[in-house]
């Protein structure tokens, strides 16, 4: 059975978590690099901000996603089941369907 690119991604990234990864420093890694992402944005609003510095928002997103599939992964959930539920409840909203989650 061949993974698809989320599973492969979650996999990859799973590689670099350490013993110091546990749940609660994990959810404040991520929340930290939110904020890291909300001060990228703050700056955008900056006129001198040069448009090479968009990498940074990138490289943020990024860590965000190392983040989620790292807590993913810890908590027993592919990132391909996570994206479905997700799509599932986005459809449902869209149509204007209750959620249930």
């Amino acid at each position: 059975m061949s993974m698809n690119a989320l599973d492969q991604y979650q996999a990859t990234a799973g590689k670099y978590a350490t013993a110091h990864n546990d749940l609660d420093t994990l959810y404040i890694g991520l929340s930290a690099e939110v904020g890291e992402l909300m001060s990228e944005r703050m700056m955008d609003k900056r006129t001198d901000r040069e448009n090479s510095e968009v990498y940074n928002k990138a490289s943020e997103l990024g860590d965000i996603l190392w983040y989620v599939a790292t807590i993913a992964k810890a908590e027993g959930y592919d990132l391909s089941h996570i994206a479905h539920i997700n799509e599932v409840k986005l459809i449902k909203r869209k149509q204007g369907e209750k959620d249930d989650t």
